[in-house]
């Protein structure tokens, strides 16, 4: 990035850089489902930490993983300390991360669907997608993405179209600090990614 004490044209540069429009949301999204499907092929051939690995940096770059931890925590985010936020945060992103890899770990000709993109609230970006399984019905992943330093984040998913997944993290996340403040939180984040890692 240009620096603002270079001179005024490096400033007007970044200034227009950054008023430039991110382009399509759904490579975002594409490039997730993706990851995915490479790591469903993998599989028990991979196993569990190779997957994650793979995943990793993928969830990394699509998702604003940092921003959905403090919109998880809620008005709580607030009272911790600035240490405190760091971990919240390194552990969503890792549990999430771990999450993926456990979930995704077997193919049967699986395949994602991108259905459409368009315009949401707040200048946000909705990506409509489904996941079809082999014979059966597909499930619609909705996903919501903003804008974050000239490219698409995702910021939540919702599952059929209803189900916000940031919400419901938000709700489990509210008891979980109310009983026992950020050391709680992150302490349930850690023991959930190491059950994960078992499956």
């Amino acid at each position: 990035m240009y620096r603002i004490a270079f001179c005024f044209v490096c400033l007007f540069s970044t200034l227009a850089a950054a008023a430039e429009p991110a382009g399509p949301a759904s490579p975002v999204v594409e490039k997730l489902h993706g990851a995915l499907i490479q790591a469903m092929k993998g599989g028990s051939k991979l196993g569990f930490a190779a997957r994650k690995a793979l995943l990793d940096p993928v969830v990394r770059e699509t998702y604003d993983l940092p921003a959905m931890a403090r919109v998880a925590t809620g008005s709580a985010w607030t009272k911790f300390s600035e240490e405190e936020k760091a971990q919240v945060a390194e552990a969503f992103i890792d549990w999430t991360v771990a999450t993926y890899a456990a979930q995704f770990k077997a193919f049967d000709g699986e395949s994602f669907v991108t259905k459409g993109e368009a315009e949401a609230a707040r200048g946000r970006r909705a990506v409509n997608t489904a996941i079809v399984p082999k014979g059966e019905e597909p499930t619609e992943l909705n996903y919501q993405l903003r804008e974050d330093a000239g490219h698409w984040r995702i910021i939540d998913v919702y599952l059929d179209g209803s189900v916000s997944q940031l919400a419901l993290r938000r709700s489990e996340f509210a008891a979980v600090v109310a009983k026992g403040g950020a050391a709680a939180l992150i302490a349930q984040m850690k023991a959930q990614t190491a059950q994960l890692s078992k499956g």
